[in-house]
Order: structure tokens, then C-alpha cells, then sequence
């Protein structure tokens, strides 16, 4: 089945929930750790308080993409989507006005009540617009900004926004504001499908939830994702501060973080585009968990500037490997664009398990040694590397594979 309208408004769909991606999702977001040192000093936060705070944004978000995505197939995209974006312009802003570690913990994790629902709800939209052999090339562009964003958000949050705006509490009300107008450009220029099954035909939000979750494939790669998520969650929020406290400059230490961040954003469309040339998922994410956890593990090695390599490698595969959970998901038999919203709220809600755990829990590895969360962040992209093991190739191609076990 294709949801397809012209091609210039294909792409312009994708182009905004991509912009969406960047600014509302991630620029948002990944504000926060270069901004860490600012805002401890100035709130007096501790080093595992920084880690659950940084946690703390997921915790909500557990329950608000099974939610949203379950909406967005039931009500549609487009309105489900605008207010989202609404509640994190608002909530994000709200950061700026936190005065304490209660009150910056309260509103982050207000802020991920709305914007880690985000991407979900823009794969679902993207679903509906774009299938067969373009779907991962599309999921590609909407993810990779997700990776620019981050980039972004790395690069200029500290170094630049806060010293211009006049301090980090005004960098929060920035992105805010731009969150709020983007969802009302959303909502105003982006029609639904043209030739999109009506919303009635899609059930309550509980029983598709109930066709989804007895799916084999859907829980395996939630779970290989989850540990997937927490080790790149982890990873983006300490190295700017490990880096620091082994006698990096803040410059240095932001640009390491933003290497990694490019080094995914700038690979994500050339591998996406080779999987759908291809026909495969797997056979790409597979090397590039295996990237992904020499650079992680290694990290705890090194200090001098082998670490912008490891860095490089740490995030290369990152965006490919989130736009190919997307892809699988979407192409898994009984799934497809109708349940794409429920099915990926699934795969999300665990990856922000594994973002709400795993940065304090790394975080606090460092009263043994300052490079072991890199190891334990390693340890979980070894596990989703086992699990994603027993997934089933879905891209046309797989004929070619020969079958394993899933």
C-alpha cells in the first residue's frame, strides 16, 4: 500500500517533521550537557544529580510515546503531532525558570512527557507518505536530524547561545518558543495522505496495542534498542564532562561530543540510502553495533586525541541504526504504516528505559574509575548486538538471506 501524494509534497512533509526532529527533539535536548557545568555550579547539583536529571527527561516518556503513537494511529499525525510540539515548546521553556535539582528535575521530566513522543510520532507520519523502497531513505532524513540536532544543540548551546542570550535559563525559553511555532506550522501547511486509510478503521488505542504486542520481531529489537539507547544516552551526556575533568577546555570537550554527533548525522543518509539499494536492514545495523562498541568500550583507554577517533566511531552508526529500527518495524509482517505509531511507541518506550537507567548508572561507576561508565555503556550495545541477532531481515532482499532464527 502507498500513501503518497506529489512528490515536492512528500518531500516537504518530510522536510518539516525532519526540522521538527532537529529543533523540538533534539536541539532541545541536547542543550543540556554542554550546559551541565553551568548549571550545576549554579544550582549546586552533584555529579549523580546531573545523571538523574538527565534521566529524568525519559522517565515521562515511558508512557507518553505508547500513548502518542497509539493516538497518532488512531487520530492521525498531524493533530497529534501539533500538540506535542505545543507541550514541549512550553515545558522545555519551563527548565529556565528551575531553581533547584527538585524543580530542574520536575520540569525535565515534564519536557520529556512531550518531546520524546516527537520523533515517534514524525516516523508515523513519514510512514504514511512514503513505503515500499523510499521508506528508509525517508526514516534516514528524519532521523538524521535528529543527529544534526544534536550536533547543533553540542556545538552552540554553551558556547555560544548562553553567553549571548545572557545564561542557560534563556537558551531553555529559546528553543521553547521555536517548539511552539513549528508545531503550529505543522499543523497549518502539512495535509493529512491523500490516499490514507480513514482513521475510523483503526482501532482504540488498547486494542492496538493488543495487535501489535505479540508480534515476535516488535520485542526483540525494543529490547536490542533499549540497550542501544541507554549506551548512547549515557555516553552523550558524561563525555563532555569526563572529558573536562581530564584537563580538556570546554571548547574541546563540546567539540568531541559534537564530532560524535556529526560523525552519525553525516553517515545516516549514505547508509540508509545503500540499505534501501540493497533491499536490507540487518546486514547494516549488525557492523554497525560492532563500530559502535570498540569506539564506546575504548574510551575508557585513552585521554589524548585518539579520543575524537574513538568519538567519531562511537557515534557513526548511531543515526543509521535508530532509521533502521524504524524500517524493520514498519516492514515487520501484521505491522506496516497503519500500526506504525503503536508498534514504534513500543520500541521508544523501552529505549527510554534504557535512557532513564543507564546514565545514572554509569554516571555512578565513577567513584571506581573515571573511564568505567564507558564500559558499562559498551556492555549494553553488546546486548543489542546479541538480540538483534534474532531479528528478521524485512527489506526486499531478504530472499537473498539466508533465514535466522526470530
Amino acid at each position: 500500500m502507498n500513501y503518497n501524494g506529489s512528490s515536492g509534497k512528500r518531500w516537504y512533509v518530510v522536510g518539516l517533521g525532519a526540522a521538527i526532529n532537529l529543533v523540538v527533539f533534539a536541539m532541545a535536548m541536547s542543550a543540556m550537557p554542554v550546559l551541565f557545568s553551568e548549571i550545576a555550579d549554579e544550582l549546586g547539583l552533584t555529579i549523580v544529580q546531573v545523571g538523574t536529571v538527565w534521566g529524568a527527561s525519559s522517565v515521562a516518556g515511558i508512557f507518553s510515546i505508547l500513548v502518542a503513537g497509539s493516538l497518532a494511529d488512531r487520530f492521525g499525525a498531524r493533530r497529534v503531532l501539533t500538540v506535542f510540539c505545543l507541550m514541549a515548546g512550553v515545558f522545555g521553556a519551563s527548565r529556565g525558570l528551575s531553581d533547584s535539582f527538585v524543580t530542574l528535575a520536575i520540569t525535565s521530566l515534564l519536557f520529556g512527557l512531550a518531546s520524546e513522543a516527537v520523533p515517534v510520532i514524525v516516523i508515523k507520519n513519514t510512514s504514511m507518505w512514503f513505503h515500499d523502497r523510499g521508506l528508509g531513505t525517508a526514516q534516514g532524513i528524519v532521523t538524521t536530524c535528529v543527529g544534526g540536532g544534536m550536533m547543533l544543540g553540542s556545538m552552540i548551546s554553551a558556547t555560544v547561545l548562553s553567553p549571548l542570550l545572557g545564561g542557560w535559563q534563556y537558551v531553555m525559553f529559546l528553543y521553547g518558543g521555536i517548539s511552539v511555532l513549528m508545531g503550529i506550522a505543522f499543523f497549518l501547511t502539512v495535509p493529512d495522505p491523500a490516499h490514507a486509510e480513514p482513521t475510523d478503521g483503526v482501532r482504540a488505542p488498547r486494542q492496538a496495542l493488543a495487535q501489535v504486542m505479540h508480534i515476535k520481531g516488535v520485542w526483540l529489537v525494543a529490547i536490542a534498542m533499549m540497550g542501544f539507547a541507554g549506551c548512547n544516552k549515557g555516553v552523550i551526556g558524561y563525555l563532555p564532562l569526563y572529558l573536562r575533568k581530564i584537563g580538556w577546555s570546554a571548547a574541546a570537550a563540546d567539540g568531541a561530543l559534537a564530532a560524535l554527533n556529526a560523525a552519525g548525522t553525516a553517515a545516516a543518509i549514505p547508509l540508509t540510502l545503500l540499505s534501501d539499494k540493497l533491499g536490507l536492514r540487518k546486514a547494516l545495523v549488525l557492523p554497525g553495533l560492532i563500530i559502535t562498541i570498540i569506539g564506546v568500550g575504548l574510551l575508557s583507554t585513552v585521554t589524548g586525541p585518539a579520543v575524537w577517533i574513538l568519538a567519531i566511531l562511537a557515534g557513526v552508526s548511531r543515526d543509521m541504526i535508530w532509521a533502521m529500527a524504524s524500517t524493520v518495524i514498519v516492514e515487520t509482517d501484521g505491522i506496516g504504516p497503519v500500526y506504525a505509531g503503536t508498534a514504534v511507541g513500543i520500541v521508544h518506550a523501552f529505549t527510554r528505559m534504557g535512557y532513564t537507567f543507564s546514565p545514572p548508572a554509569g554516571n555512578s561507576l565513577v567513584l571506581v574509575n573515571d573511564g568505567l561508565p564507558f564500559v558499562f555503556w559498551a556492555g549494553l550495545s553488546v546486548m543489542a548486538l546479541v538480540l538483534y541477532g534474532f531479528v528478521k531481515e524485512t527489506g526486499r532482499g531478504r530472499q537473498a538471506v539466508p533465514a535466522t532464527a526470530g
